[in-house]
């Protein structure tokens, strides 16, 4: 289907949805963060996102080299509208750069994890909150503007 065939307001509906669905998942992952930190766990935390960074590279690579996107059926479609939206090139593009920043996250939270005694770490609420919330208002922000901007 190509971008002519999409309808408008349905891809909005469906982004919202998936906007709505990515903010329960990160609720959660707060949830657990707050819950691990203020009981010591720092390893665990660094442990636990180091195994999101890394199922979020695979499924990036498994998209990227069959060009079958895998999620929600409401994500799969918006994968779809994106990639017919920005073509084909552009698209493969940013999957790439996508791959590659998550990639060097999760090097760097391998190192964090392997190197450091991170259970040393003293953590008070707002010191470990303040980037998680930064970036779920950021990534909110961006979709919004994303939305709007059809």
């Amino acid at each position: 289907m190509d971008e002519t065939q999409w309808d408008i307001q349905e891809v909005k509906h469906l982004k919202k949805k998936q906007v709505f669905q990515n903010n329960l998942v990160m609720l959660l992952l707060f949830v657990l963060l707050v819950f691990f930190a203020d009981n010591g766990m720092h390893s665990l935390i660094i442990g636990i996102f180091f195994l999101l960074i890394w199922i979020i590279l695979a499924i990036t690579l498994y998209t990227l080299k069959t060009g079958r996107p895998i999620g929600t059926k409401t994500s799969r479609l918006v994968q779809e509208f994106d990639r017919n939206r920005l073509g084909e090139k552009r698209w493969k593009q940013n999957r790439i750069a996508e791959a590659v920043i998550i990639s060097v996250i999760g090097v760097g939270i391998a190192v964090l994890w392997f190197v450091k005694d991170v259970n040393s770490f003293g953590l008070d609420f707002p010191s470990y909150a303040i980037p998680f919330i930064g970036s779920w208002i950021g990534y909110n922000l961006g979709e919004i503007i994303r939305m709007y901007n059809f």
